[in-house]
Formats: structure tokens, sequence, C-alpha cells
């Protein structure tokens, strides 16, 4: 009955012997290698947009590679959430916010504007006409 815990003694002691040769084969690549894309919900020269700006150019001068501000604003910043949300998760966009933006209810649920439009004519169609 003493077999399992040998068989897992084994494990960890083969685990431990190859784990100082691991530095030598799995190594990072350098990052970013390509521009990262800094997303604002708000408007140009506003207070979030010169903000982001300001670390856009300290992140460019640290990692040598530029950092573009995008500003999408509309909707409460949720446009310039789903173009974040809709990137490829790759790390080379990021979302640029602000305290109040990052609280939640939990009473409301994040809508696209696609959802919400085919939600409201679902509405339309079955017959609810106060959606």
């Amino acid at each position: 009955m003493k077999l399992p815990h040998r068989r897992k003694f084994l494990n960890l002691a083969a685990g431990a012997a190859v784990l100082p040769f691991a530095p030598h084969v799995a190594s990072a690549q350098a990052y970013p290698t390509r521009p990262v894309h800094i997303i604002v919900g708000f408007a140009a020269g506003g207070p979030a947009d010169v903000v982001a700006r300001l670390i856009a150019q300290w992140l460019s001068e640290r990692f040598g590679q530029s950092f573009v501000v995008e500003n999408r604003t509309g909707a409460a910043t949720n446009i310039a959430a789903e173009a974040v949300v809709r990137a490829s998760a790759d790390g080379y966009t990021t979302h640029a916010v602000r305290p109040p933006n990052l609280t939640a209810s939990r009473n409301t649920r994040p809508l696209s504007c696609e959802a919400a439009c085919a939600e409201w004519a679902t509405r339309q169609q079955s017959g609810d006409r106060d959606g």
C-alpha cells in the first residue's frame, strides 16, 4: 500500500532534478515587440487622455517601443471597453479607465450594442412594446 507514495516521491525527485535546466529551455520573449495600443474611453484633450498620453510617453521611453493612445468615446466608456474585449488577447491592447468606471452594480449587466438591439427587436416581435 506504500506504492503510491513512492511514485509521488519519484515524480517529485525527477521534477526537482530537471528544474535547474528549465530556465535555459523556456525563456520569455522580449515585450513589447510591436506597438501597444492604450484605448481611452474619453474625449481627446480631457484629463483621462492627458494622463494616458503621459503614461504612454513614459512607457515608450522605458521599453523602447511605441505606445499609441486611441480615444473611443461614447456610452460611458463602454465603446472603449468593448474594443478592448474584442481585441486579440495578446497583451498589446489595454484600457485606460478611471476609478469610477471600475465599479460594478449587481443590478446591471454589460450589454453590447448588438445584444441590446437584438433584445429590443425580440421584444418588438413578441408584442412587448414597453421594452
